[in-house]
């Protein structure tokens, strides 16, 4: 039985048919493929013809959705998997390395042993040419998921949805929290299947990620539920995971979130003011740093 599933939320042509040829090159074919078409002006049924003797399930969905929401274009298209343990939601210009199933099957047993719910491969970024654009963002072989959200909020890693395996048992018990755009969605759902525990990271191969000006237009034409979104990440850090942080952490985030209001002209949805949170993790010194934050954003209006 296979026990990985690649689900491809499909819309983009572009680079569709090198994704199917870096399944098409697995070393290890013990996977099955699910396509969720979300109406694309683009039909990919002669690609996919291309790949008939894969394990490949199509559907053309009736409407799009993914321009609305793209959690729940991944939704239904996790739906038309079957009962594969782990699910790998792959992007529709992203490519596993040809050892990727392998070194998943390889590892198993280890992720199994310890109870991990969700594998972080090493990353290769590529542009519109498969370029490489740098060298390989690798993970720490055993890190918490509120680690790997803390060295995100610092710059030191880079969290897509491509490069990640996760258990089908925790997404069926948890879901998604319903982030515009997914703009946060992985993050959050790897600190909500793992309990804020441990990821596995699978640095012996590589998910290739695509960096190209299709994704970048996409991504600046919905500017305003990405910043949603990038509130939506600290309210849920700060009301479900706040024991996860100590205070210096806690005043940090804090900073961000409060910075993400005011240049987004967003509305706090903590119980409590931010002021009075400046104050409970960082004392005088804080509420200090607050009221000079905010004169100095009245002055720059």
């Amino acid at each position: 039985m296979n026990k990985l599933a690649f689900v491809i939320p499909y819309y983009k042509i572009d680079f569709f048919e090198e994704t199917l040829q870096s399944l098409e090159n697995q070393t290890n074919k013990k996977f099955n493929i699910y396509i969720g078409n979300d109406k694309s002006p683009n039909d990919p049924a002669d690609i996919i013809s291309r790949y008939a003797h894969l394990n490949i399930t199509y559907k053309a969905f009736d409407s799009n959705l993914g321009t609305k929401d793209l959690e729940g274009q991944w939704i239904r298209c996790i739906d038309l998997s079957k009962n594969e343990e782990w699910i790998c939601i792959l992007g529709d210009d992203d490519c596993p390395k040809e050892n990727f199933v392998e070194e998943f099957y390889n590892i198993l047993p280890t992720v199994d042993e310890k109870g991990i719910n969700v594998i972080k491969a090493a990353i290769t970024s590529i542009d519109s040419h498969s370029n490489l654009r740098g060298a390989d963002l690798l993970h720490p072989e055993y890190e918490t998921s509120i680690n790997t959200f803390w060295r995100d909020r610092n710059n030191q890693t880079h969290t897509s949805i491509s490069e990640n395996i996760f258990r089908r048992s925790c997404y069926e018990k948890i879901g998604f929290r319903g982030f515009p755009l997914a703009w946060g969605t992985p993050l959050v759902a790897w600190m909500d299947y793992t309990e804020g525990g441990l990821i596995y990271g699978m640095n012996n191969t590589q998910m290739c990620v695509r960096s190209s000006e299709i994704n970048l237009t996409r991504v600046n034409s919905f500017r305003d539920q990405k910043d949603v979104g990038e509130a939506m990440v600290y309210e849920i850090v700060f009301s479900d995971y706040y024991d996860k942080f100590n205070d210096a952490q806690r005043l940090f985030l804090l900073k961000k979130y409060h910075a993400v209001l005011h240049y987004y002209k967003l509305k706090n949805k903590l119980p409590s003011s931010i002021f009075y949170l400046y104050g409970k993790y960082g004392g005088v010194k804080a509420k200090l740093f607050y009221i000079l934050r905010e004169i100095k954003w009245k002055f720059e209006k």
